[in-house]
């Protein structure tokens, strides 16, 4: 599905599964080489400075190009400039796949740039069009359409604008279509996050969907958030007031304080037990999260205390956790390697290949014939 060369995309996996090998020790750095030999990678990926000038570049193109040809037909244009956009967003993908097939870039900003412009082209398009009617079929598309996106890039941003309105079909579904929402509303959005945590960590254990990794890590952490977030008490008590009309407090709310409490030491747990940074990463960023939840409730101390406080228990838990896997435990530590996105079991392999070497045979300096007469005797030749 991806608009890559997957072949490209695999050397380069492999490479730096190669090099993390031999940054750890594990194999020669000549061997390493050989390895990097055996599998160029030849798809351009410029440094991150040079990628985000040729994305903005190519947006700019893509700007000016659209605001000339708006200009030459300004009357027609002004009356249907939704569908003009919309025009120029389908444009911008065919240029996209067209670019691909005959240029080799990766990341490298312009693919970026074009896939970019035409989701904002489209999905703004689409947006100014429906205004008017039911928002369940506008996220419906943009999910539709996101989701190609996501299939044909692997863009971790897409991929999260993706899941941002799935999440809202599901709560505009809920409110339109489904009787009593306003209490099974949180735990519908908390059964659907964690119905997708559970489907992308699958996936991306999975060999099949190695290019996808980035795009489903950042999945895994929006799912996580979301599933904090629709079972936070401040969420759930504003969201009830500003969608459903809700009154008061929200049902069961010490539910929700136990959730909005308990949930990030519950993700670092599950980080540390698992060896896993995405639920880790997200409970550290959730705890200051939780401090501001009780400090909208419970004004205990002022908000610069509070926002002291959670920095500080922020940093410390960090430290804490650094510390406690700078040593390697069962696997776990805080050194970034780039193994576990191709597999142990082909880095292995290759391994094997490149080291077992045929011995060097000594070069033969003695022969022994035999004898040359007809039972006469040896003929005198060694």
């Amino acid at each position: 599905m991806l608009i890559y060369n997957t072949a490209q995309l695999d050397n380069r996996l492999i490479r730096q599964d190669a090099e993390d090998a031999a940054d750890a020790v594990m194999i020669a750095p000549e061997t390493a080489k050989r390895i990097a030999a055996a599998h160029p990678y030849t798809l351009y990926s410029p440094n991150i400075f040079v990628r985000i000038g040729l994305m903005l570049a190519t947006m700019l193109v893509v700007l000016l190009a659209a605001g000339l040809v708006f200009l030459v037909m300004i009357d027609g244009a002004l009356r249907s400039i939704e569908i003009f956009f919309i025009v120029w967003g389908v444009l911008a993908y065919g240029t996209l796949e067209m670019w691909m097939s005959t240029h080799a870039h990766y990341r490298s900003g312009v693919d970026e740039g074009l896939a970019w412009m035409s989701v904002l082209m489209i999905g703004i398009s689409l947006m100014s069009l429906m205004e008017n009617q039911s928002p369940v079929g506008l996220y419906a598309i943009l999910s539709i359409i996101g989701a190609w996106f996501a299939l044909r890039t692997s863009d971790p941003g897409i991929a999260f604008c993706t899941w941002c309105c799935a999440i809202m079909l599901v709560v505009h579904f809920a409110i339109w279509y489904i009787p009593g929402a306003r209490y099974l509303l949180p735990f519908l959005v908390m059964a659907v996050a964690g119905a997708g945590y559970f489907l992308f960590t699958r996936m991306q254990r999975q060999f099949r969907f190695r290019h996808y990794d980035l795009a489903l890590s950042v999945l895994r952490l929006a799912a996580l958030a979301t599933f904090y977030l629709a079972g936070n008490y401040f969420i759930v008590h504003h969201a009830g007031q500003e969608l459903l009309g809700m009154e008061g407090t929200p049902p069961f709310p010490w539910l929700f304080w136990t959730l909005s409490l308990l949930l990030p030491p519950a993700y670092i747990w599950l980080g540390l037990r698992k060896k896993d940074r995405v639920p880790l990463a997200m409970g550290l960023l959730l705890i200051a999260a939780a401090v501001f939840t009780v400090r909208a409730y419970h004004a205990v101390m002022s908000l610069e205390t509070a926002m002291a406080l959670g920095g500080i228990v922020l940093i410390a838990v960090s430290y804490i956790a650094h510390r406690y896997l700078k040593t390697p435990k069962r696997g776990f530590t805080t050194q970034a390697m780039n193994t576990r996105s191709f597999g142990a079991e082909q880095l292995e392999g290759l391994i094997i290949a490149e080291t077992m070497q045929h011995a060097p045979q000594p070069a033969e300096t003695t022969r022994f014939g035999g004898g040359s007469g007809g039972g006469g005797g040896a003929g005198g030749e060694f």
